[in-house]
């Protein structure tokens, strides 16, 4: 079975919020395995975005999260400005056949959440 989620980007410099959806792997492990996926190939913060986008070809571009009803798990990664851990992300759930997005965890520097629960990947 498919564990599908959305992934929103804010915060980048030249991109506008942006929303992708993905049919599987939505899980926090799966979703910490693309997030280092996409920092080994571009590890400058204001890059990552950028970086998410061109490793996961397979992504559909939604204009807003709300448009993946089916999603099981949500995540934003933020960009701060002038931050000691300037990528930050917050993830949610919502239970099957719910409609309420219930906090997983976050908001947490996005080093933290793949040390988490991707344990022994090295950055």
């Amino acid at each position: 079975m498919a564990t599908r989620a959305v992934y929103s980007f804010t915060g980048f410099p030249g991109l506008p919020e942006r929303h992708l959806y993905l049919h599987h792997d939505g899980y926090p492990t799966g979703a910490a395995w693309r997030f280092a996926t996409a920092l080994r190939q571009r590890p400058e913060p204001g890059a990552f975005a950028a970086a998410f986008l061109a490793t996961q070809p397979g992504a559909d571009p939604l204009v807003a999260p709300e448009q993946a009803a089916d999603a099981e798990y949500r995540y934003q990664v933020q960009l701060l400005a002038g931050d000691a851990a300037p990528l930050q992300v917050q993830a949610w759930r919502r239970l099957p056949g719910g409609s309420l997005w219930q906090l997983r965890c976050g908001p947490m520097p996005l080093e933290l959440f793949i040390r988490r629960f991707l344990p022994g990947d090295p950055l």
